[in-house]
């Protein structure tokens, strides 16, 4: 449960937090190449760094690229025909 005060808090005021965000970073990078926690414990600072980076920046990329989809498809003011033409068959 404390993963989960530290999430809702979002800040990082003791030894435990800043190990629960050590964590976080490590299951982002873990998660964006594919890799075990351990392989991501077991870089060096800088490559470490630089995954992270990296990962983050094309995570934000996409996020942009959805928000651009999402633009495109909710700011068009298309008509759609809609053919009723399967209600004059029915016998009532």
């Amino acid at each position: 449960m404390r993963l989960q005060e530290f999430l809702q808090k979002g800040q990082v005021n003791t030894l435990e937090d800043i190990e629960l965000q050590f964590q976080m970073l490590a299951y982002i990078v873990a998660k964006h190449y594919g890799i075990s926690l351990t392989e991501v414990l077991n870089m060096t600072p800088e490559v470490f760094t630089q995954s992270y980076t990296w990962a983050l920046a094309v995570s934000e990329e996409k996020n942009k690229e959805l928000e651009r989809a999402n633009k495109e498809t909710t700011t068009g003011n298309e008509t759609v025909k809609v053919d009723y033409s399967f209600l004059e068959l029915e016998d009532f």
